[in-house]
């Protein structure tokens, strides 16, 4: 089996996370102890997971924003890690994109691609959006980076 890069690791995380009632520690770790990343490629594994958790609320509503028809669980896990990494990270945008996009399946990486780039392209609308959200839905974690999600929403 190939090595996983972090990207990949916080993929897989999110999709155990999404199909089991697992904790979140319990996913991540089990997958981090079975990797050979760097110490600094476990940390970004690591806030890219528990990044996406934090936040799900907002990242779900911008998807909405820039792609109201129903989509993929997969797909949308992709979204969120991306629009996660442009505007809570601030991840320069051509990595965000294009790792992201890395990511995906031959058939998604056009939608995935146009939705990222359509939202740095409307960053500052989609702001103004969630800012007129409730505080449930616009409350951002990742700018305190004190809530920590272990557990699964259902």
């Amino acid at each position: 089996m190939a090595q996983l890069s972090a990207r990949q690791t916080a993929v897989a995380a999110l999709e155990i996370w999404r199909d089991n009632a697992r904790f979140a520690d319990s996913i991540i770790s089990k997958l981090l102890a079975k990797s050979a990343l760097s110490d600094s490629d476990r940390a970004f594994a690591l806030e890219l997971f528990y990044g996406v958790l934090r936040n799900l609320s907002l990242l779900d509503f911008w998807i909405g924003c820039l792609r109201p028809t129903t989509i993929d669980v997969d797909l949308r896990d992709l979204l969120r890690l991306g629009l996660y990494q442009l505007f809570c990270l601030k991840t320069p945008e051509h990595a965000a994109v294009n790792e992201t996009v890395e990511l995906a399946r031959k058939g998604e990486r056009a939608v995935i691609n146009g939705v990222l780039r359509a939202a740095v392209r409307q960053r500052e609308d989609l702001r103004s959006r969630a800012s007129a959200q409730p505080l449930s839905t616009r409350y951002r974690a990742c700018s305190t980076g004190r809530q920590w999600l272990a557990f699964h929403p259902h």
